[in-house]
């Protein structure tokens, strides 16, 4: 068994990886796969259907979670390729980089090419990446390591702390006239001091005062520097980089 089990990692696993890493695996492709992992582990190559005593999800998990550790094929192809949503959004420089952003914009993976226009694999990379509610699993996990905030922007995106400030303040959000605006748009440097300019549609009511002081008690804990560029970080790993084992 514990043979097996090397060998689906190391083997079967290892087989389909390149292709794994480039291209979206179509749903049957990697029920296919995991069939050959299954009948493997349990029939040792067996004709016969072999019995699976404990379910294939199980044996994903973790070793700690009570798994042996066995990759989900499906998860480690989503993952390989969110490993190419965070190149593009990285500060890394490569001419394939530069291509993308000249046909696509990187910069927040709004795209203003028709769908019909876009080439396949760019589709499968941005639909695997934004799969789920709101913005996607991947933007969720995806925060900023706080400079001159010339990246950043001040109300949608995640500068300080785990959650951005149109999320936990909407009120306030919906009475801004900030929207969009950068973190280094929404201030001043006054003799090396860094002050706060937010603009209001209007004065707060009484009630809303308390969650002003709330949002200026965030805003005091994020350090904006000088000639520092702003820096996206990955949220599920302490290197604040982008790993596939984090995904």
């Amino acid at each position: 068994m514990t043979g097996r089990i090397c060998l689906i990692k190391s083997v079967i696993t290892a087989l389909p990886l390149y292709y794994l890493s480039m291209f979206k695996a179509p749903e049957s492709v990697c029920k296919s796969i995991i069939n050959i992992q299954r009948r493997f582990l349990w029939g040792w190559g067996k004709e016969k259907r072999p019995i699976s005593w404990v379910s294939w999800k199980t044996l994903c998990k973790p070793k700690e979670e009570g798994g042996l550790g066995i990759r989900d094929i499906c998860k480690f192809n989503v993952a390989l390729l969110a490993k190419w949503r965070w190149r593009c959004i990285s500060d890394e420089k490569r001419k394939w980089k530069e291509c993308l952003d000249s046909k696509y914009g990187l910069e927040y993976g709004d795209s203003q090419i028709p769908v019909k226009l876009q080439s396949w694999w760019w589709r499968d990379l941005m639909k695997v990446c934004m799969k789920g509610d709101g913005i996607g699993w991947f933007q969720k996990e995806v925060g900023w390591k706080i400079g001159s905030g010339d990246k950043a922007r001040f109300w949608e995106d995640v500068w300080t702390g785990n959650v951005n400030f149109k999320t936990m303040f909407p009120r306030l959000y919906s009475l801004s006239l900030n929207h969009g605006q950068k973190v280094e748009e929404v201030g001043v440097w006054e003799e090396s001091v860094w002050k706060w300019t937010l603009r209001w549609r209007r004065e707060r009511f009484e009630w809303e005062i308390p969650m002003e002081v709330d949002l200026s008690m965030h805003m005091s804990r994020a350090s904006v520097t000088k000639d520092v560029k702003d820096a996206q970080v990955w949220t599920c790993d302490v290197s604040g980089c982008f790993t596939v084992s984090s995904a």
